[in-house]
């Protein structure tokens, strides 16, 4: 059976580190192909990898620019892109959190007077949460997170038993924890050089440094721990590795963007 592999699109926090991406990840086993978060300059990168029109299913974790707004240019590249073969849906499924497909109904008569913009190229569904959903091949199961805006941890799991956990922009919660429960790889954010950067209040946060990153692979007996979604430079990297070390005896990396790592 096929590996599941993890490529990085994108990786950078909001605002990307130079000449990087915002968030964005193309999951594949065998002919299955999905993209987990869509940001700014991740799109492009996907045919480096496999063919667009090939897409099996796309995931957005949360409804801030930094995910989502390179759907446009997918959209784009999927219409005037060679036809999608007939192995694949003719329509690309799009799954969105709660409220979503409205949103991009909204989105799309703002940006091109077209609430059906996408309607030609993205079959869009608003995804349940604690529901597993098939995406492509895989498993997915969406867990509402501690975020600004309701944001949803992805937990997937191969055909192979290989289990892979992205936190989406996230607070430290329970919720991330139980989320996380034994992945063999965790891709969780970093978007915090330290905890003081975020707000005040705990029940107001919306991101992780990389010190509770390691805390939340440990509390949740994940084996190995990517971190993404972080400010990058020769002392940032460093940083991340060190403090994430501190609290996670496993396996750290940092998210590459380029690099693909394998599941399970």
């Amino acid at each position: 059976m096929a590996p599941l592999t993890l490529t990085i699109l994108g990786a950078g926090p909001a605002g990307p580190n130079a000449g990087g991406a915002n968030s964005g990840y193309l999951l594949r086993q065998g002919d299955d192909a999905v993209v987990m978060d869509c940001g700014p300059g991740t799109a492009g990168r996907i045919p480096l990898h496999v063919p667009v029109n090939r897409l099996t299913g796309v995931a957005i974790s949360h409804l801030h620019p930094d995910h989502y707004f390179d759907l446009v240019a997918l959209y784009y590249m999927l219409k005037y892109g060679e036809p999608r073969p007939a192995d694949v849906p003719r329509l690309l499924p799009v799954f969105v959190p709660p409220g979503g497909c409205e949103f991009l109904r909204r989105f799309g008569t703002v940006i091109a007077d077209k609430p059906a913009m996408f309607d030609d190229m993205f079959d869009v569904r608003d995804y349940t949460a604690d529901v597993e959903t098939t995406i492509g091949g895989l498993s997915f199961t969406f867990h509402r997170v501690q975020h600004y805006v309701m944001s949803h941890a992805m937990r997937v799991r191969a055909a192979s038993g290989a289990t892979l956990v992205f936190s989406s922009d996230v607070a430290p919660c329970p919720q991330l924890i139980e989320a996380a429960r034994g992945a063999d790889l965790f891709l969780c954010e970093s978007a915090m050089l330290d905890a003081s950067q975020d707000e005040a209040d705990p029940a107001r946060r919306g991101h992780m440094s990389a010190r509770e990153a390691g805390q939340a692979a440990r509390q949740a007996g994940a084996k190995r721990l990517l971190l993404t979604h972080y400010l990058s430079g020769e002392m940032h990297d460093r940083h991340h590795l060190d403090a994430a070390r501190e609290t996670f005896d496993g396996p750290v990396e940092l998210a590459r963007e380029g690099a693909t790592y394998t599941v399970g």
